[in-house]
């Protein structure tokens, strides 16, 4: 989605680019040959840099005078790993940075200028990081991001960005560091993206990928408000991401009103201590159990996002946040091993202890993966216990996580309206096998003198 937006910009405000995009390694070397670019690009989370460092190594061993550029999330918060064989890191948001190095490479042919803000390279081997690039407003300046460019097949189109940035500073997000406050896309900007994914491209469903889209409540009503003018409300359906603080009727009654059939809230853990060192005593049990009533109450889909193995974490806590689960009634549930990612207070605590040394990620960290008795032994855990309990207390929330599913599945297969014939017919034929059944017994008890029933 990021390259789509960086795709848009330069063609509204520096129209006259080609431009390819390639997301195969096997592809790359195959398309520099043919595309032949003046300049390369990148882009990687935490837990793809290394592998998209090896592939800018390739390019640039088959291609030494083509500059390359890195961008996205890891980089920003880690440029001092930049590697020698990139020329140039984007940091931060990229928009308007990468199109500023385009302009100065046509007009220069030189990337490593310390007049455009918000990058990084080598000078004289030294890094050099022209310092922090203002964020662009209004938000609406940035075009809606070019899928088309990005050959998204119509039926993978699924998520959309009306916003970036949040107003918390939970232990485990960097959302803030990145974006400091939040920046809202207009109500119509929103409402033509949506109108596009759902009459061009066909989607009957999406997620509203904000880091927390209910923050402002007035956009939100403007948005269902137009988007049942433009007859939208029943033909699309949308997954969002909430906050506690921000889920009462008004807002709650607004996004039925939109569409919205699914609500994401992070509610961590079910130990108090946890959760108030996770979310900095902002979000409470109390009002976790309100939002999903709210969410029963009007027929929204309540998922609840959950991590265990936190800083300080016991088997104890880890058992109330079992409980806490099975008590509150989710229709689905997210579970994650805590796992501390650069720019997070997390990230910190990690080098504090030693578990994260010269500020290199550590793939064992990664606890969005499976864990199983084959790879238990090398992570890195957080928590304040041993691997061997940690493992059969993942085994715990893992199981409950597969019951949660299969609820899911069966209320999915039996909202279906074959299926509940299919399952009627079932159902009826059992009843006249029984009753069949009865009428022999009587029928022999009435032959013999006696006959069991039962």
């Amino acid at each position: 989605m990021g390259v789509g937006y960086l795709i848009a910009y330069l063609n509204k405000y520096y129209p006259g680019l080609t431009m390819d995009v390639s997301f195969d390694r096997e592809d790359i070397l195959e398309k520099i040959s043919s595309f032949k670019p003046d300049l390369v690009g990148f882009t990687a989370v935490t837990f793809t840099y290394k592998k998209v460092f090896e592939w800018a190594r390739t390019v640039k061993e088959h291609y030494p005078s083509v500059p390359l550029i890195m961008g996205g999330v890891h980089i920003t918060l880690c440029w001092e790993a930049l590697p020698d064989w990139i020329d140039a890191a984007v940091l931060g948001e990229g928009e308007q940075t990468f199109a500023e190095l385009v302009k100065s490479y046509q007009n220069s042919g030189q990337i490593k200028k310390e007049d455009i803000p918000g990058i990084v390279f080598r000078k004289n081997g030294n890094l050099v990081n022209t310092g922090r690039r203002e964020l662009i407003n209004p938000l609406d300046s940035i075009p809606h991001p070019d899928l088309d460019a990005l050959s998204v097949p119509k039926k993978e189109l699924s998520h959309i960005i009306t916003s970036r940035g949040c107003p918390y500073r939970c232990k485990f997000c960097c959302s803030a560091k990145i974006w400091k406050n939040p920046r809202y896309h207009s109500a119509e900007y929103v409402v033509e993206e949506i109108e596009k994914a759902a009459r061009h491209y066909g989607r009957k469903k999406l997620m509203i990928y904000d880091d927390l889209f209910t923050i402002h409540k007035g956009r939100i009503r403007l948005i269902a408000q137009i988007m049942e003018e433009k007859g939208l409300s029943k033909n699309i359906e949308f997954d969002i991401i909430s906050h506690v603080d921000f889920m009462n009727e008004e807002v709650i009654e607004d996004l039925k009103r939109m569409g919205v059939t699914r609500i994401s809230l992070g509610m961590e853990s079910g130990s108090k201590k946890i959760l108030d060192y996770l979310k900095n005593g902002v979000v409470t049990h109390d009002k976790i159990r309100h939002a999903v009533k709210l969410c029963k109450e009007h027929g929204i889909g309540a998922m609840g996002s959950f991590m265990i193995g936190s800083p300080y974490e016991t088997e104890e806590d880890i058992k109330q946040t079992i409980n806490f689960i099975k008590e509150i009634g989710l229709d689905e549930l997210g579970l994650n091993v805590t796992t501390p990612f650069p720019g997070t207070e997390l990230w910190e605590y990690a080098r504090e202890k030693g578990l994260v040394k010269d500020n290199e990620w550590d793939e064992r960290l990664w606890g969005m993966h499976h864990i199983d008795e084959g790879n238990i032994k090398e992570k890195i855990i957080l928590a304040d216990m041993d691997k061997e309990t940690f493992f059969r207390l993942y085994r715990q929330t893992h199981d409950l996580l597969l019951s949660i599913v299969r609820k899911k599945e069966l209320r999915n297969w039996l909202r279906q309206p074959y299926n509940l014939r299919l399952l009627w017919l079932h159902i009826r034929g059992r009843i006249k096998a029984f009753k069949k059944g009865i009428k022999v017994k009587l029928k022999m008890s009435r032959s013999f003198g006696h006959f069991p029933l039962t």
